[in-house]
């Protein structure tokens, strides 16, 4: 018998396939077994996805859960990350009136393509949302980018709801050396998980752009360190590109943060996108 308790949100080994609410049902990537999580992360039923749906239902009158909003926004992570990266932004964006869903992915465990088929699953069974607009960071947007290429007739969640405005901040769109490099050893591409390979120069060709209808903003922030790295690269007369950013659609920012997440200019230029498709 498994008792309900507190759970640390399933940030490693749990893909998130339903949201309703920030209550979550979750799938582990290797047993395949559902569960329920609570908007505290209190698990709440397990076993089989319609078990827990069962199980949510049947919540929704004791804990008095109200209706979702009309639009929704999509938080993806990136390689390595979780949701949990995106707290700061969850406040910024949920003030909006509009739901906000933090969706995790086991990145470590799986490729972006076949993280892209869980977003579809997501969104397929996503209810009471009639817009939904895209936030990635990172590699997340090869895994949105691979499901708005999927079959038309496998998404059908665009029968109920339309796609508003997509953010990118600091997308994966040029293949990494270091990737390249550590792909060639069999107990790197073990350790570091099947996704790291999608960096490569010959993934990375094989993933498509987004559909031409999809509005989006890519926003690019480098950090000091990073400004210092490149700089000690140019004195050892290293090799490197001073010009890297699509000029298209892109907003390029210095941050004084190492992470680009906690840069208020950052969050600041997703909202106001997300909200107006205006920058």
């Amino acid at each position: 018998m498994k008792f309900n308790f507190f759970t640390f949100g399933g940030a490693v080994f749990w893909e998130d396939v339903f949201f309703y609410q920030k209550w979550r049902i979750q799938r582990h990537c290797m047993t395949k077994e559902y569960r329920l999580l609570d908007s505290w992360d209190i698990r709440r039923a397990s076993g089989t996805f319609e078990t827990c749906q069962r199980a949510f239902i049947k919540y929704i009158d004791c804990y008095e859960i109200t209706k979702q909003k009309g639009k929704l926004i999509v938080l993806l992570h990136g390689y390595m990350d979780s949701k949990n990266i995106f707290k700061k932004f969850w406040r910024k964006l949920v003030n909006t009136n509009t739901t906000v869903a933090a969706l995790n992915y086991p990145s470590l465990f799986r490729t972006s393509f076949a993280s892209a088929h869980q977003l579809l699953f997501f969104l397929n069974h996503m209810e009471d949302i009639k817009e939904v607009s895209f936030v990635t960071k990172g590699g997340g947007n090869l895994v949105l980018q691979h499901m708005l290429n999927l079959p038309y007739e496998l998404q059908t969640f665009r029968e109920k709801m339309r796609i508003g405005n997509t953010v990118e901040i600091n997308p994966v769109y040029k293949e990494s050396l270091l990737c390249e490099l550590l792909c060639r050893f069999k107990f790197f591409r073990f350790l570091l998980g099947p996704m790291i390979k999608d960096f490569t120069d010959e993934n990375l060709k094989k993933v498509p752009e987004l559909p031409k209808d999809i509005h989006i903003l890519r926003i690019f922030s480098d950090s000091a360190g990073y400004r210092l790295y490149i700089g000690i690269l140019k004195f050892l007369h290293i090799p490197v590109e001073d010009d890297v950013y699509p000029k298209k659609n892109a907003v390029y920012i210095r941050s004084s943060s190492f992470k680009a997440l906690n840069s208020d200019e950052v969050l600041n230029y997703t909202a106001k996108f997300i909200n107006n498709g205006k920058i």
